[in-house]
């Protein structure tokens, strides 16, 4: 029920949405005063939130700072949280195509290799909601085989196809890893926007976490004028996911999953 009530949360919070809904007062509303500050608050949002150095700004006020493992850092565990490593909705189910997130498996990888970590434990199931959402992309799945091709020991690699967001993440990692000692810390790898909450997950279900956020949206070199001026749909699907997970941060502390 929570998974479910979460995704219209989500579609709740697009700024997509209150575009379409600010359209529709303008459209709909009989008054030329309430079309005209529909419009203009439609403006305001357009190009705030489609402009990146706005976006930029919040992304580096909320996203985790990187950090570099020291050499003689070493794990036994890092969990890797599934979300956009590997892309679905291809007719051909057994091809393997990368996602946005892929530098979630690929940091991994090198940490693997330069052996920092011993093992590596996928976490992420099926996101299908009946036949209101379908999902047939068996990412944990194709995420293995790509890190096997790529040097990692299949024995090394343990996967856990329950969890469906980050509580369950959390939860269900802590049933896989029942007999690892929790005085030890798991290096926990996910996106940098996504590790405050997923730090916060673990934590509570008990795990001591060592974060390692990858896959960093937000910029750390100058921006020209132009970051300023031209709005992009990208910069837009950036404020959306930034928006959702703050917001995804406070449910989970409603509730009680962090």
């Amino acid at each position: 029920m929570f998974f479910a009530l979460s995704k219209i949360i989500d579609f709740i919070l697009l700024p997509i949405s209150w575009i379409f809904l600010l359209m529709l007062i303008a459209l709909l509303s009989k008054k030329e005063k309430n079309r005209k500050k529909a419009l203009v608050a439609n403006l305001i949002i357009l190009f705030l939130l489609s402009n990146e150095a706005f976006i930029n700004f919040f992304q580096s006020q909320y996203e985790s700072q990187e950090i570099q493992l020291k050499p003689a850092e070493k794990y036994t565990w890092a969990v890797v949280l599934g979300g956009g490593m590997i892309r679905g909705g291809r007719q051909d189910e057994q091809a393997i195509h990368v996602g946005e997130t892929a530098d979630r498996m690929m940091q991994p990888i090198l940490l693997y290799k330069q052996g920092q970590i011993k093992k590596i434990l996928i976490t992420g199931g099926n996101t299908s909601i009946g036949k209101l959402r379908i999902d047939r992309t068996e990412e944990s799945k194709k995420t293995k085989a790509l890190m096997v091709a790529m040097g990692v020991k299949e024995s090394d690699i343990f996967l856990e196809t329950q969890a469906r967001n980050t509580h369950e993440n959390a939860s269900y990692t802590a049933k896989k890893l029942a007999h690892f000692s929790k005085k030890d810390s798991i290096l926990l790898i996910t996106s940098a926007m996504h590790m405050p909450r997923s730090i916060a997950c673990f934590e509570k279900v008990g795990f001591k976490v060592k974060a390692f956020p990858v896959d960093f949206k937000k910029k750390d070199t100058p921006q020209g004028i132009l970051s300023y001026v031209f709005p992009t749909s990208e910069n837009l699907d950036k404020m959306s996911d930034l928006i959702r997970e703050a917001a995804g941060f406070v449910i989970y502390k409603m509730v009680g999953y962090c």
